[in-house]
């Protein structure tokens, strides 16, 4: 019985282990010229169309906030979405039927780019939520996307938020 007990014991341990997220990688620099601190994200949310041929990525982020890394921000690239962007939309739905609903904040631009700032509630809601589904609303041409997220990708913000190692690098300039 004491076997029994220690070998499922074992492979519940392994289990949880195996299934733990990778650490996000936030690279960080200081540019010897301006001494400007930079924190950088490794890698960027994607969601497209099933045929590829629209979509977008998402970059979380960061800055130092008295000594200490903190989230900044989130800029998004939309491609084929619209040929110019302002007052874009981005909703987070949430498995557990919850949402955020944020608008951008930069000027009128033809790069499809879009920059969303984050609320504390926000914020709380990325760091403990798996997402099912993301829509970005191009406010300019008022076409959208909805990417319905796969298993795995469902707790890439809380993996972003609170599984991350910081990675020392030399600034390029």
């Amino acid at each position: 019985m004491k076997k029994t007990i220690l070998s499922v014991t074992a492979l519940l341990t392994f289990s949880a282990y195996s299934q733990t997220a990778k650490p996000f990688v936030i690279e960080h620099c200081v540019d010897k010229m301006t001494d400007k601190e930079y924190y950088l994200a490794s890698k960027n949310f994607v969601g497209s169309n099933i045929q590829k041929t629209e979509g977008f990525s998402i970059t979380p982020h960061f800055k130092n906030v008295d000594g200490k890394i903190a989230p900044n921000n989130l800029i998004l690239k939309n491609i084929g979405i619209g040929n110019c962007d302002e007052k874009d939309n981005l909703i987070f739905l949430f498995e557990d039927g919850t949402k955020i609903t944020i608008t951008s904040w930069n000027k009128f631009n033809c790069e499809g780019k879009a920059y969303f700032d984050l609320t504390e509630d926000d914020l709380e809601m990325l760091k403990t939520k798996n997402i099912s589904a993301i829509r970005f609303n191009n406010g300019y041409s008022y076409e959208s996307l909805t990417y319905n997220l796969k298993k795995e990708e469902k707790g890439f913000f809380i993996n972003v938020y609170t599984n991350y190692i910081i990675k020392e690098i030399t600034c390029d300039n």
